[in-house]
């Protein structure tokens, strides 16, 4: 080919080349915060599995004809999720009006998140629907999203969701309580005014890259920016509201407890405290690099239906790598330090729980 292609695409191969360079500074994030060959080996990992996420979400996306995708699959709980729910999400367009018609199913949670932010913009949360507030008819629903309120003859029998013009993706949580029990919710989205396929173009090919590599970054770097300090002021538990982590990150009825363990083999973290009352609750473990441990094949996480509160009404959660009978165990895997997670639907007041650490077996 006679064209010089170095030319060719010029926004594009630089876009491209600033997401080599991020992932090379991450690379080096990766060993200076690792302090175990584990540590390092998984800080790979996880730095793979982030940019494999974040190729869907912005290279591999469409606004203009949208779906939904889990966010995370069995072997990808990167970002810090829920790994007792799902997160699904479609890239959309605040220029565009779409429809999302479903099923709510009979799961614990489900709530409509819209963001908004383009470019190097941060993402910032431009609308919210919950399952407390989302208009069902039979267990069915369906949402309009536009920048206008749409006339009777397309809103139909939708409920209006409006969206700002930077809008950029819409997100679904859901949170279950027993898989076993519990009905998933379904649902699709459409867009309404899209315009026909076109090639790519040098500067839509930008964007994407730039995007990415911004995406990578906050996703790869969450152990620096999320209460960086509790990593060295272990096995205690702080308390967190939903806008202290991020409004585009999590919902607002969502109230946080955070943590980190460091623990020697034949120690546990328990966790002791009285639920508050909230219809949903759950306890995860995270690696330091904000990846579920393996909650597929290790009982690394727990929600309020796989507890059994005591006499008194009391929950005890042992947290270690093996299970010395101090209350219900949660697996580390053998890491020696990592982050817990609890999450309280509804924002209850913040309960009370006490942390202490134990060696050994109970007597």
């Amino acid at each position: 080919m006679d064209t010089d292609l170095n030319d060719a695409a010029p926004a594009s191969l630089q876009s491209w080349r600033f997401v080599q360079q991020m992932l090379a500074d991450l690379t080096t994030t990766v060993v200076e915060d690792a302090t175990s060959d584990r540590e390092l080996l998984e800080g790979l990992r996880v730095l793979a599995k982030v940019t494999a996420l974040c190729t869907e979400l912005s290279v591999e996306a469409d606004p203009q004809r949208p779906h939904f995708f889990d966010m995370c699959t069995d072997s990808r709980m990167v970002g810090g999720p829920n790994p007792d729910g799902r997160y699904l999400l479609a890239m959309i367009r605040g220029d565009r009006t779409y429809r999302i018609v479903g099923s709510r199913g009979s799961t614990a949670y489900l709530g409509f998140q819209v963001l908004a932010g383009t470019g190097l913009t941060p993402r910032r949360m431009a609308g919210y629907v919950s399952d407390t507030e989302l208009a069902c008819d039979s267990g069915s629903f369906a949402l309009l999203l536009s920048a206008a309120e749409p006339p009777p003859e397309i809103l139909g029998d939708a409920q209006w969701v409006p969206i700002p013009p930077d809008a950029s993706a819409i997100v679904v949580r859901e949170y279950i309580g027993d898989p076993a029990t519990e009905q998933p919710a379904s649902m699709r989205i459409d867009c309404l005014d899209g315009e026909a396929l076109q090639p790519v173009s040098d500067e839509v090919a930008a964007e994407a890259f730039t995007a990415m590599a911004w995406t990578i970054v906050k996703l790869a770097t969450l152990h620096r920016t999320v209460k960086p300090e509790l990593l060295t002021q272990p096995n205690t538990l702080v308390t967190a509201a939903a806008a202290e982590l991020g409004g585009a990150d999590t919902t607002p009825d969502n109230l946080y407890m955070m943590g980190t363990f460091a623990l020697a083999p034949d120690e546990s973290l328990v966790l002791e405290f009285t639920p508050p009352d909230s219809r949903y609750w759950n306890i995860t473990l995270e690696s330091i690099w904000h990846e579920c441990l393996e909650p597929r094949h290790r009982h690394s996480s727990v929600t309020d239906k796989g507890v059994r509160p005591d006499e008194t009404g009391r929950v005890r959660i042992a947290i270690g790598a093996k299970d010395f009978g101090h209350g219900h165990w949660l697996d580390t895997g053998g890491r020696e330090r990592g982050f817990v997670i609890l999450r309280w639907l509804d924002r209850p007041d913040p309960p009370d729980v006490l942390t202490t650490v134990r060696r050994g077996a109970t007597s």
